[in-house]
């Protein structure tokens, strides 16, 4: 009974399936980009369909603004005039912009007249914007200095300073400091100007002898030949360029009056800025440590001071940038800061500071405010309680921080964090705070917003007030309107792109487990069915899978960020508009692209483990198995070696002991007795000689001994080893391998001449037969011509001549093949056409081919086929091969017989179907008295094929049968002769009549 065919497992349902994975895919990559999309964009799932006011998102965008506002006040407050009366006057403290109409007033100075000391800077030290150690800088020359166009504070672009050490007993160091510092053009112009002068210590320079005695007397010497001025020049320009940066002592430096002012100097190395602005009652600040001890000799420390301020100060101006872009008017968002430590309040928002009023009561101090708001500790996790226990008693002073909650409650459409350091305080009106998500960017709690008040703004002081709030109709276009927009735009979208998603998702899972169920069967059968992929070795094929893969990848993402996520969402962030594209159609289409490559390879691999593991393949076809099996066979090789080398030497054979002995032997003497020793080295020449000559002593008698087997083998039996240059073991080999050659030669001799005896045998016997087989047959004809009549003398009669006639077919076959076999035979050979005497032969057989209804199939080709061969021998060649056929050929069937030309050869191919089955080898059928036809029934004598054979071989041609079942076939090849014009036609031998009755 058929079985019944499973339409789920047919060829269609997983094709169809593995398309239907590269759609699912491809709306997996669409839904799930879309749905990171908008979550980078902080779209929450719970927010889909949403106000933007109470969404995950806009508590994001408000503590990033927060976050942004309170660095920069940590960075900006600190440069700010905390102590309003120092200056005597009202300080316009207007912030950074001159623009009235912004309505900033943070109190930061616009005009400071506050100084930075280097030395405060360099200690690390709180800045008291006082001169202490000589060296300060004004802070509004270090602010303006760091809004020049070509200044750059991280490039050491100043001009090059010489460093000169002074001598011990200089004139002009009143001071008694160790270094002056000169800028180099200023150096070389007082040196040019005679102010001072270079003296060469021209013994360094050079070599002693009489011509320069007057240099020696007086080791240095002015600049008044021409041998010191070049060495001066070459001075010169490695100071003009920096590069003097050792010590330099063989060139003094005198003064106006020749007394030695510097012993030795060198080029400055170090971080040096072009001085756009000097320092505080001096011109430059070479001038400062020229003459101030705490700086002489610390030069590098001024710079790196320097560095530091100009790098804060450059920081204060990008962060004061901030602040001006959240300048009344132009944020939704408004904050004020209150540093209770010094009074200090940083706000943009004019009103509310109003309102406040604040006044630092120097009455109250955190001891007192903290035990005052001990009941003011707010429940975060519950939203509208931030004002519940506020009852705070303010006999000292203001509670400020109370007084802000109230305010800020009064304020209706505001959305507010409060936070107060000192006590830990926290306050606010939003929602979800209490909200905690998994996935990247859903972290903004209470606590978040608490590590603002922790991290960011205690650089400042451990002791302050800050709030921020933003108007939730979002009057004025910043980056809460963009959100909203954004918010509004694609919200709704967030919950069914994750539905879509996961729809999607769940789909391929589903297919692929269904694909994994029918993956390798059939719906015919319950087969595990194995493609030609799956045949490859395991670790072949999943290398080739994983390369193919990684290798594509790999070359199409060089050099792009398309799968960075974090790139791609900032590329995409902020839609200009609700009409905006959230997502990038070229990367998506990179994405999908990947993603389809990614699974054409995955089910290419996949599948095929899955066939591997149910046809129980996948470690019956890994390499790691084949390797295991060949250490197994390694293993078991050596151990088989180890013990044949046992069995070697249990034998105890007398030369195999000796050779091992003397080899070990000789070893211990050369490298363990005489060592490394003059001795030794002579011994072991003498020893190494003494091997050469061995080994070439025994490789002669090898070659001698080889010769010897070679002969032997080729047949010249007769062949003596000489034993005259032999000795020992290979001498006795020698005699042996002698005594079989001449034992071979004996019996071949004796073997050929028995073989000559049974051919003279059974020739004499066959002729001996003919003469009364012929009497025979003359009687026969006889008694037939007596004319009987009885019927049964006529059928003996018959049987007689059919008998007789056999017998001296049968006779003159041993004859001609007993001649054949030794070559007694007399050849005429000629060049024929093979083709033509073919054809002459199918002729004589076709009334035969025709009894046994045997088609004739020919094959020949058009030009004639020119041989060298007896005619006469052929023809018995050919008549024997043909007749075989009709003998023993299935009747009713075709014969092929087909001739080529082909490589200077004529290859005649004849072909049949047998009617007996071929239960036997080739070789036997060449053989005397063998026949096909194994019962004997038929006619022949089992001489055919054997005549045919040796016949053919006799012409130089090769005879070859060739069983597959049934198929018999029979090659016949000569070699190709060129053909000879008006060369006469070899006569054929005359055919014997058959006899009549």
């Amino acid at each position: 009974m058929m079985n019944k065919k499973k339409w789920q497992r047919s060829p269609g349902i997983k094709g169809l399936l593995l398309v239907l994975q590269y759609i699912l895919l491809g709306g997996a990559i669409f839904a799930g980009l879309f749905f990171l999309t908008l979550e980078f964009h902080g779209v929450r799932l719970g927010d889909s369909g949403g106000d933007y006011l109470d969404s995950s998102m806009f508590a994001s965008d408000f503590y990033n603004a927060t976050w942004n506002v309170a660095h920069a006040i940590s960075s900006v407050a600190s440069y700010a005039d905390a102590d309003l009366t120092a200056a005597g006057d009202d300080i316009d403290r207007t912030a950074g912009s001159s623009d009235s109409s912004t309505s900033n007033t943070s109190k930061v100075s616009s005009g400071d007249i506050r100084v930075v000391d280097l030395d405060e800077v360099v200690n690390d030290q709180e800045i008291s914007f006082t001169n202490t150690s000589g060296l300060a800088y004004s802070l509004e020359d270090l602010k303006n200095w760091t809004k020049k166009q070509d200044y750059d504070y991280n490039s050491a672009n100043g001009d090059p300073i010489v460093i000169c050490h002074y001598a011990k007993d200089a004139s002009d160091n009143a001071l008694g400091l160790t270094y002056h510092y000169y800028y180099v053009d200023d150096f070389l112009k007082l040196i040019d100007s005679g102010e001072l002068a270079f003296a060469v210590n021209m013994e360094s320079y050079m070599p002693q002898s009489d011509d320069w005695d007057t240099y020696q007397e007086s080791s240095y010497e002015e600049s008044s030949n021409e041998i010191a001025q070049a060495i001066i020049d070459e001075v010169k320009d490695d100071l003009q360029y920096g590069s003097l940066t050792e010590p330099f002592s063989e060139i003094r430096v005198n003064s106006k009056d020749g007394s030695t002012l510097y012993d030795y100097f060198y080029s400055y190395e170090g971080y040096e800025p072009k001085e756009h602005f000097t320092p505080v009652g001096a011109d430059s600040i070479l001038d400062v440590v020229n003459e101030n001890e705490r700086w002489n000799g610390h030069l590098q420390d001024a710079f790196n001071g320097l560095y530091d301020i100009l790098s804060s100060i450059d920081n204060y101006n990008e962060q004061m940038d901030v602040l001006n872009g959240y300048a009344q008017g132009q944020s939704n968002m408004s904050y004020l800061y209150v540093n209770e430590d010094n009074g200090q309040v940083l706000t943009n928002d004019s009103d509310l500071e109003k309102e406040l009023n604040y006044e630092k009561d120097k009455n109250v101090t955190f001891s007192d405010s903290a035990d005052a708001s001990a009941n003011t500790a707010t429940d975060f996790s519950m939203v509208g309680s931030r004002n519940s226990n506020t009852g705070f008693a303010s006999g000292a002073g203001t509670n400020y921080y109370q007084k802000l909650c109230d305010i800020l409650d009064g304020m209706d459409g505001f959305s507010y964090v409060l936070l107060q350091a000192t006590p830990d305080s926290f306050s606010t009106n939003l929602s979800g705070l209490d909200r905690h998500y998994a996935l990247p960017g859903n972290h903004i709690t209470s606590t978040h917003w608490k590590e603002i008040m922790r991290q960011v703004l205690p650089e400042v002081s451990d002791n302050f007030i800050f709030v921020t709030y933003v108007n939730q109709e979002l009057p004025v276009s910043d980056s809460f309107t963009d959100g909203k927009t954004f918010f509004d735009a694609y919200s709704r979208y967030q919950r069914p792109v994750f539905l879509a998603f996961l729809l999607c998702f769940l789909l391929l899972i589903v297919s692929l487990v269904w694909l994994t169920a029918v993956s390798g069967r059939k719906s015919t059968d319950e087969e595990i069915h194995l493609c030609f992929f799956d045949r490859w070795p395991t670790e072949l094929s999943a290398g080739l899978v994983v390369f193919a893969w990684l290798l594509v990848v790999a070359l199409f993402l060089q050099g792009s960020t398309i799968l960075n996520l974090a790139d791609y969402q900032i590329a995409r962030l902020q839609a200009a508009d609700a009409q905006g594209s959230l997502l990038n159609a070229y990367q998506l289409l990179v994405l999908i692209i990947i993603g389809f490559y990614t699974l054409f390879w995955f089910q290419i691999g996949y599948l095929s483990l899955v066939r591997r593991i149910k046809a129980k393949q996948l470690w019956k076809n890994s390499l790691l198995r084949r390797l295991l099996l060949l250490i197994v066979k390694v293993i078991r090789y050596i151990k088989r070696k180890f013990y044949a080398l046992a069995d070697f030497y249990s034998r105890n054979t007398v030369s195999r002991l000796k050779v091992t002995f003397a080899f070990f032997g000789y070893m211990l003497i050369k490298y363990f007795i005489f060592g490394s020793t003059k001795f030794f080295f002579f011994l072991s020449c003498l020893a190494d000689l003494l091997l050469l000559i061995y080994g070439i002593t025994k490789a002669y008698h090898r070659e001698q001994i080889t010769k010897g087997l070679k002969e032997i083998s080729c047949g010249n039996l007769q062949y003596k080893i000489p034993l005259d240059r032999l000795s020992g073991d290979d001498k006795r080999i020698a005699e042996y391998i002698n005594n079989i050659g001449s034992g071979l030669d004996a019996a071949v001799e004796n073997s050929v001449k028995n073989e000559r005896m049974k051919t003279e045998l059974i020739t004499n016997v066959s002729h001996d037969l003919k003469t009364p087989l012929t009497s025979i047959i003359s009687y026969i004809d006889l008694l037939k011509r007596e004319n009987f009549t009885d019927p049964k003398v006529l059928e003996y009669l018959d049987i007689l001549e059919t008998k007789a006639a056999r017998l001296k077919v049968l006779t003159e076959d041993v004859v001609e093949a007993s001649k054949a076999s030794t070559g007694n035979l007399t050849l005429n050979m000629t060049n024929l056409d093979f083709v033509e005497m073919l054809h002459q032969v199918i002729g004589e057989f076709e009334e035969r081919f025709e009894e046994r209804q045997l088609t004739m199939m020919v094959h020949f080709p058009d030009e004639p086929s020119m041989i060298r061969a007896d005619g006469q021998r052929l023809w018995r060649v050919l008549e024997n091969v043909f007749g075989n056929v009709t003998k023993y050929a299935m009747e009713s069937t075709r014969v092929y017989a087909e001739v080529k030309n082909a490589r200077g050869q004529v290859i005649f191919t004849l072909k049949n179907i047998s009617a007996q089955p071929l239960n036997f080898a080739a070789e036997e059928l060449t053989e005397r008295f063998v026949r096909g036809d194994v019962s004997r029934n038929t006619e022949g004598s089992g001489l055919g094929l054997s005549i045919a054979k040796s016949l053919t071989e006799l012409q130089g041609g090769k005879f070859q049968l060739y069983l597959d079942g049934d198929l018999f076939k029979v090659t016949i090849t000569f070699q190709a002769q060129a053909e000879i014009a008006e060369q006469p036609e070899p006569a054929l031998p005359e055919q014997p009549k058959p006899e009549e009755r």
